[in-house]
Parts: C-alpha cells; structure tokens; sequence
C-alpha cells in the first residue's frame, strides 16, 4: 500500500501530468466531518518558484480568482508556501484537458462532433464572461481577462462538465519583464491579433479571439495558425487570415462557421463585443440545431474516448493510504492579502490603464468567499437531465 504525502492539510497522491509551470498532483483532504474528497495540487516548477516577482503576482492573480464563483471555473482554495515549494490547491476536475483530449480524438480518428464542440465552448466561454464582467463587492470592476485561453486550461469531465483554469496573469508579467519587445511568449498560436502586438492593455475581446481559434481547431482538426518559427508564427497571428473554417471541415454548418468567423475577426470592432456575445451566439446554434442536447452527449464521448484510463485512475486511488505523519509546516499565502491589493498589484505590472478607485477599504476575504452567480442560465434546458451515474470516483 503506498502512502500519501502530507502537504499542510492535503494528502498528496499521484502525479497527473506535468505542465510549463507546474506538476499536478491528485490529493486528498479530510472536511472536519471526517469526509475524504479529492483536490488537484499544483506544485509550481523550481524556476518560478526563485522569481520573487513571479510568486507575488501569482499571489494577486489567484486572491482575485477565489471571487470567480461559476460552475465552468475551477474554484481555487489556497496557496500554500512550504519547504518542499509552492503549492496550488484547486478544484479537482475528473476528467482530461482539452488539448490531452484532441490528441487522443486524433490518434483514435475519433473527431469531436461539432455540436458537442459548441456545446463546450459555449460553456467554456460562459466562464470566461462570469470573469470578465466580475466585481468587488463595491461594485468595481477586476477587468480580469485570461490573456493564456489555450486547450491546455480546459478541463474536461468525463460527466461532460467544462472548466476552465490558470488566468495567465503572472506569467504574461513576468514575460513581459523577459522580453525586449514586450511580446508574451508562451501558446502564440491561440492569441488574439492585440496580444500578439504586444499591447499590454487586453480587454475580454482578446479572450474571445483566443476561443474562436480553439473552436476552429475544434472542428477542423487544424490550427487556425501555424508557421515553421515562432517569429513567423507571430505575424501570422497578427494578420489573423485563417483558411476558412467549412473550406477544411464542409461538414460544419454555415451558422456554426459564422460564429467562430465573427469570434475570430481581426478587427475588434467586428468581433464579438464581449464573450456573452460570443457565448449567446453559440447557445443560439444549439438552440436552432440541437434543441434537445444534454451534457450526456459530452460525457458519452469523453468516457468511450478515456475508458481505459478511467480503469487505471480508479485503481491507482486504491493503492494509497492516507499517512500518518505529520504535515510539514505551511502558510496559506492568500489568507492575508487583501482585494485592494491584488487589484492594485495586477493593474501596476501590466499596466492596465486606470486602477479601480474603491469607494472604502476592501477587506480581506476569507478563502472561498463567493461572488453572486448571475441569476439567468442559458443552459436550464439541460438542468432537467437526469444525473450521470458515478462510475467509482471522487471530484
């Protein structure tokens, strides 16, 4: 029986995958009530961990992401500092991330239909607005955007839920600060024309390029951009003249094709104004094609895709025992750094424009404290689905 390791209040088990900034880690935590639940842990690679800069923006980043209360983001808990590094406790999400999965829907010649690529992204796209449009409590806007929507920050359940993860707030400053023109290195090819500029004053248009181009590679198995160097790469963005989306998949509707077209437009003016455009011109589709879709239809093609790992993870839970050794110490770095703070802390390192003027002090928040979730669902449709039968695992 192999044993966990203690990491503060967490139980560290397996090493899921291993990403550019970081390994992640299942975990387990024990509620005061004694109920064992399952939690992701981001353990953050050495060479950002030694940047000061680095850790003090992650630490605004993610103190402004525990306000983003929404079922299609990753709910951040805490980020602890201990001797064996930093580490991000987070949302766990059963499932396999969005670029994970179109490599395996390649190799099996097992292509994602495209309403259940709308679907997702209509999803995907709700969250990212929830950010984009989210406040303090006085009613200032955060003017949060992404800046790193990429496949690699969708996860994708194997009960069809969708959420997205990593604001890349932290690493498009610390880039910045490593490169003499101001570009952000890093997924080049999913970057709104603007980003790709280097203009450092993004607003939430930027992210709905970003989902436009993972939408098209969606549906057409192809990157809307690709060049044999990375400089090359970054004009390519800048000019934004994708082949068009139904000249490589003519099995795309023409109303589906439109919507990513206008997602993708370089000009801002005639892009979607705000990702709850772009997300309404998604739900619109499905309402007109597919009026009777359901998450099932999602779920369904994640598990045939994934059974065989499914077995394996469930497996690999059984083998560990929570141990029985004392945690090492550790300070949850967000505990006490206040909203005013993190708020002013990103505006200053991205230089944003105008920093929010807070009619009073904003105080610190306890760990999780939500924000109102917008009373209309577009998806309500869906909430009269029977639920998914669990298939042995904890989320």
């Amino acid at each position: 029986m192999k044993r966990s390791i203690p990491i503060g209040r967490y139980h560290l088990l397996d090493r899921v995958s291993s990403g550019g900034m970081a390994d992640v880690f299942r975990a387990k935590v024990v509620d005061p009530d004694g109920t064992e639940r399952l939690v992701a842990m981001k353990r953050i690679l050495e060479q950002y961990a030694e940047d000061p800069a680095f850790v003090r923006m992650l630490v605004a980043e993610y103190r402004l992401s525990l306000l983003l209360v929404h079922p299609n983001i990753a709910r951040i808990y805490e980020l602890l500092q201990t001797d064996e590094g930093y580490f991000i406790a987070m949302e766990y999400v059963d499932g396999k991330d969005l670029r994970a999965t179109m490599y395996r829907a390649s190799d099996r010649r097992r292509p994602i239909d495209a309403t259940d690529a709308a679907y997702l992204m209509a999803r995907a796209v709700d969250g990212l607005d929830h950010a984009h449009v989210a406040t303090t409590h006085d009613g200032q806007p955060l003017r949060l955007v992404h800046r790193d929507f990429s496949p690699s920050n969708i996860l994708v359940s194997y009960d069809g839920t969708v959420k997205i993860i990593d604001f890349g707030i932290a690493k498009a400053d610390v880039d910045r600060e490593r490169t003499a023109q101001g570009i952000i290195k890093g997924k080049v090819r999913y970057m709104s024309p603007e980003q790709a500029q280097g203009d450092p004053r993004l607003t939430g248009q930027s992210d709905v390029f970003s989902a436009g181009s993972v939408l098209y590679e969606l549906l057409t198995g192809t990157p809307a951009f690709s060049a044999p160097s990375e400089v090359e790469l970054i004009y390519a963005v800048r000019r934004a003249e994708p082949v068009p989306l139904r000249e490589l998949a003519p099995h795309v509707p023409e109303a589906l094709a439109e919507v990513v077209e206008r997602a993708m437009a370089r000009s801002r003016q005639d892009r979607y104004q705000s990702a709850g455009e772009f997300r309404d011109g998604l739900v619109t589709y499905l309402r007109g094609y597919a009026p009777n879709y359901r998450r099932t239809r999602l779920a369904n093609y994640m598990r045939g895709l994934w059974a065989r790992e499914i077995d394996v993870e469930i497996r690999t839970l059984l083998e560990y025992a929570l141990s029985e050794e004392p945690a090492a110490a550790s300070v949850d770095l967000l505990a006490g750094v206040s909203l005013e703070e993190s708020v002013l802390e990103v505006s200053r390192a991205l230089d944003v424009g105008s920093v929010p003027e807070f009619a009073s002090p904003v105080p610190s928040l306890p760990s999780g404290a939500p924000i109102a979730v917008r009373p209309d669902d577009l998806f309500a449709s869906e909430l009269n689905a029977p639920p998914l039968p669990p298939h042995g695992r904890g989320s």
